[in-house]
């Protein structure tokens, strides 16, 4: 090899080994996850709940604003350090055995107590804490919620006290209470329950209140039910339970006490709509999910090419100490720049989705004919792409107002998914046509399709088809960022698709007289 080419391959060398550098740094500097935390706390602090957050060794991270407004303190540092403090000292005790029992055991906890308020006023508060695991099955994380129950547990004393003050509180409260007799039968509920679970008289004494529990939770109440009712314990019991005003299934929370006047004389409850707070907490679990999730697919996608560029610079380098033949160098190099280009597209995704998220990404708008662009994309992946046949209906020149670029990003976004996602088959369907409004672009391929349950979240950010997840890679980004360019175009993106036999996405775009230039 001559003087003039070792300088070159090894400026080459270096050119990569300091791009990987930079590529890593940057990944792990990306604001995503500063972003994921900000909706965090903004969702946290948007619930009627008090939210905190703590390590595997159960010390506070983070307290939502429903608890410095509750106790009226200002400084985090300030709450954590005072926080056993606010709990009335009659409910410490218990607490105390409980919460260091479920960080030793990591189950999920219960309990209900006391809070001091800020006026010095204890309101009963309802509290649970559940652990979030990793992969390997460790706790990174305990999320809590304590909800104020004190008008429920005041009505529920209030109760015990006399069957005609009962009966005042209960007809025109709220709260849906209800009454239980020692066989087990339902004796009396009040005009909330009747108006929350849309049974009426007949219907409750003889019918099954309990086909309105959600069918996954019927077995599982059923069961704890009746063993509760069985010793005679207090009650908890949460599941959804259909709602007649709103026809849904809503997460209750079922609080109930056993009637001993001494003998045992059946029950009283009060069922709780909980759905907002379950709801909030399914919502943290899933957020943290997937941040977990982006980083191992993130750290696979980057630890591949880097790998491969690293072999690759390491045979170079025993190349240049007379190891290896000089002749083979050229398709080392060839190699390591297609990893180096893997890396870039991963970067270009991620700065793309930065400048999304902060209302950056500027179109470049000009006047252009849309077939001829697509064809131009079309060129350059069937230079690269020689296992699928691209087959392009467009019978009219069509001319657009766009940014050419990224209508072409979006282009080779949606064709490259269709190549990647129908293995063992080898034709690709592009369809352009002229719509009243402007054109429709459609790429249709007959591989693995998608499940109609999944599809409405396939332009979501970093959504990965479960099934696909380990066979097909990507960070999940590609099809966020092809939503986000076309609606900032005035356009519209969407899909069809059925299981085993192919999808269709199609985008579309206004004419370009009507086009807007949105910056």
């Amino acid at each position: 090899m001559s003087r003039k080419k070792k300088n070159v391959a090894a400026a080459e060398i270096e050119d990569a080994k300091s791009f990987a550098v930079e590529v890593t740094d940057l990944m792990w500097t990306n604001n995503e996850q500063r972003g994921r935390d900000n909706r965090f706390r903004f969702l946290a602090d948007a619930i009627p709940h008090k939210v905190w957050t703590s390590g595997p060794d159960g010390k506070a991270t983070y307290y939502n604003q429903g608890w410095y407004d509750y106790v009226g303190i200002d400084s985090f540092s300030e709450l954590r350090r005072n926080i056993w403090d606010v709990l009335h000292p009659e409910d410490r005790e218990i607490a105390l055995i409980r919460y260091p029992h479920a960080l030793q055991t990591g189950e999920e906890t219960e309990l209900e107590h006391r809070f001091r308020r800020y006026d010095g006023v204890y309101h009963w508060h309802l509290t649970r804490f559940s652990p979030h695991r990793n992969e390997k099955g460790e706790i990174v994380v305990w999320v809590g919620t304590s909800t104020d129950i004190h008008e429920q547990k005041i009505i529920q004393q209030a109760l015990q006290l006399s069957e005609a003050h009962f009966k005042a509180l209960t007809f025109h409260n709220s709260l849906p209470i209800w009454q239980m007799d020692a066989a087990g039968q339902i004796i009396f509920v009040n005009d909330a329950w009747r108006t929350w679970s849309g049974l009426g008289k007949e219907q409750l004494y003889t019918g099954d209140p309990v086909s309105r529990i959600h069918p996954d939770d019927r077995e599982k109440v059923t069961k704890e039910f009746n063993s509760r009712f069985e010793q005679r314990l207090p009650m908890q019991l949460k599941f959804r339970y259909k709602n007649a005003e709103k026809d849904e299934y809503r997460w209750i929370l079922d609080n109930a006490h056993p009637l001993l006047n001494p003998e045992f004389d059946g029950y009283i409850g009060t069922m709780t709509d909980i759905d907002e707070q379950e709801q909030a907490r399914l919502t943290i679990q899933q957020l943290v999910k997937k941040k977990d999730d982006f980083l191992a697919i993130a750290s696979h996608e980057l630890k591949t090419p880097i790998t491969s560029m690293k072999a690759s610079l390491q045979i170079l380098e025993k190349i240049g100490t007379g190891k290896y033949s000089p002749e083979k160098s050229s398709s080392f190099i060839k190699m390591a720049n297609k990893q180096v280009d893997k890396l870039m597209a991963i970067v270009s995704d991620l700065l793309d989705v930065s400048k999304i998220q902060s209302g950056k990404m500027l179109l470049n708008k000009t006047h252009y004919a849309f077939d001829d662009s697509l064809k131009e994309c079309i060129t350059e992946l069937t230079l690269h792409e020689s296992a699928h046949e691209i087959f392009v209906e467009c019978n009219e020149t069509i001319p657009v107002k766009a940014d050419k670029l990224r209508i072409e990003q979006v282009i080779v976004n949606l064709i490259s998914n269709a190549i990647k996602y129908s293995p063992g088959k080898n034709a690709i369907r592009v369809k352009v046509e002229k719509t009243v409004d402007g054109l429709k672009c459609s790429v249709a391929d007959y591989g693995i399709g998608i499940s109609p349950e999944q599809q409405p979240f396939i332009f979501d950010r970093f959504y990965r088809v479960d099934d696909s997840s380990s066979a097909f890679s990507g960070l999940g980004l590609g099809l966020y960022i092809s939503s986000e360019i076309i609606k900032k175009h005035a356009g519209k993106i969407g899909l069809s698709s059925v299981p085993e036999k192919g999808s269709t996405f199609w985008f579309t775009l206004p004419a370009a007289d009507e086009a807007t230039t949105k910056a």
